[in-house]
């Protein structure tokens, strides 16, 4: 893949420097401010979001949700140490809230406590499927980029991603309940 992306850009270059010099370099100057501003905006979104995860982890509710989420996650799981029901809880809750981004450093946490344990082969492989998939209810950063970027209405997203991300939710969590051994 890298190397059709890699031949695109090349001969795009070679051509553009042949047919009009100045537009490509005004256009590769301000590409590059285009995709410093974006940076910036989806750093600022996940430190927000990182910011309200560890308020929620300082104040105990993340331990409350996760107590909540504890019959979910025993279905969908199976028996789960404490520790990595915590994380997973609040990966998942992350992910339906649309903060893509923020939910990694739980997912690995989450990963890591699973491993340390046998038999969680299953859990990892649904925590993987439903992480992938994730049900997104209100798509946070894709609706905070949208306005950032001057979106007339950004919100036109969210029926759209609800539905197309439970639907792939759900068929992923069917084919691994099918296709994956849980142990007993």
């Amino acid at each position: 893949m890298n190397v059709i992306f890699g031949l695109v850009i090349l001969i795009s270059s070679i051509l553009l420097l042949f047919i009009n010099p100045d537009a490509m370099l005004s256009s590769m100057l301000s590409g590059g401010q285009k995709a410093l501003d974006l940076s910036l905006k989806i750093v600022v979104i996940h430190a927000v979001w990182m910011g309200v995860f560890e308020l929620l982890e300082r104040s105990g509710l993340s331990n409350k949700f996760a107590r909540l989420l504890r019959p979910v996650n025993k279905f969908l799981f199976g028996k789960l140490p404490d520790k990595a029901n915590d994380y997973m809880s609040l990966n998942i809750s992350a992910n339906i809230l649309g903060m893509s981004g923020a939910t990694t450093p739980m997912g690995i946490k989450s990963i890591n406590e699973l491993e340390k344990h046998p038999d969680t082969q299953y859990a990892i492989t649904m925590f993987f499927v439903i992480n992938a998939t994730s049900i997104q209810l209100i798509p946070s950063s894709v609706l905070a980029l949208r306005t950032s970027l001057g979106s007339v209405s950004p919100s036109d997203i969210i029926l759209p991603t609800v539905l197309a991300t439970l639907l792939s939710s759900v068929i992923g969590i069917l084919l691994v309940k099918i296709f994956v051994k849980k142990p007993r």
